[in-house]
């Protein structure tokens, strides 16, 4: 997905958010500001939005000297979620269909999007809403189906707290088919993304291989990635891939693959044709 001119307002919005999170100095935070005026002068429209995404966060850690503003936010997350977990299993375990529920509870944790909002909100709530309606894009029948035939599945993270309900997802797809799974997170931080150390709090590691994009960009940008990254994603026999970022990095790729999302933004809505805040359950697919 390349970049629209409704996504430049939303980046000088996210840096100037992300400098007062990184700093209490003005001074800084207008340096901040300053220097990605200058990178939306070299914004070229054939850019994904996570590949310029990377470049401001790149500059905030430059200019503050704070490499990773959100931690304690991505702490707060995981541990919201866990202790929620015990409710989210009754629900899983007394559902008609549980992998069904499990991909509404894991599209529902992608509201934990701290470059979207300012702070998580009423998790339970939002799952609860998330849970009695249907996507407004629903390719689960393709998901499930994909699923049965898969001997090794590629899942791509997106937040920290979301992650938990990934677990979640990925232990019912193993109760449909007992395949491998690696799990893709970011390679360094940036925003409240998913990195190792997040994976492993959220016991990720008890049910997938975890490896890291090997870059900062909050979307697999495949050009940016390590080649073991690629190699896995082009050679998985089926790839999920959570999230806006994740869906704009890739919603050109050239193999299927199966986004899971909240559609955030009046940009990402007009791609699906659904309103802001639909679920998406997306097959792209190739050839």
């Amino acid at each position: 997905m390349k970049i629209d001119v409704e996504c430049v307002s939303c980046f000088v919005r996210q840096a100037l958010a992300t400098a007062r999170r990184a700093t209490d100095d003005t001074s800084l935070q207008w340096r901040v500001m300053i220097e990605v005026g200058r990178l939306v002068n070299e914004l070229s429209p054939d850019m994904c939005p996570p590949e310029f995404a990377e470049r401001v966060y790149g500059v905030i850690a430059a200019v503050t000297g704070n490499d990773d503003p959100y931690l304690e936010d991505k702490k707060r997350a995981n541990a919201l979620v866990l202790e929620l977990e015990p409710g989210f299993k009754d629900v899983l375990r007394t559902a008609d269909d549980a992998l069904l529920a499990a991909v509404k509870l894991a599209i529902s944790g992608n509201s934990m999007d701290l470059g979207v909002v300012a702070d998580f909100g009423d998790i339970g709530s939002c799952a609860a809403t998330m849970l009695s309606e249907e996507p407004g894009v629903d390719d689960y029948t393709s998901f499930a189906r994909c699923l049965g035939q898969a001997s090794h599945i590629v899942f791509v993270g997106d937040n920290a707290g979301e992650i938990i309900f990934d677990r979640m997802l990925i232990e019912e797809m193993r109760k449909m088919n007992d395949c491998s799974f690696t799990y893709v997170v970011r390679g360094r931080p940036v925003i409240n993304d998913v990195t190792i150390d997040d994976a492993l709090t959220a016991g990720i590691d008890r049910v997938a291989t975890i490896v890291d994009t090997g870059a900062g960009a909050p979307g697999l940008v495949l050009a940016e990635c390590s080649d073991a990254v690629r190699s896995l994603f082009f050679s998985a026999d089926m790839v999920v891939a959570k999230g806006q970022g994740n869906y704009e990095a890739l919603s050109d790729a050239p193999r299927d693959v199966f986004f899971l999302l909240l559609a955030k933004c009046p940009v990402v809505s007009r791609e699906f044709a659904v309103p802001v805040g639909a679920a998406v359950v997306k097959h792209h697919r190739v050839g």
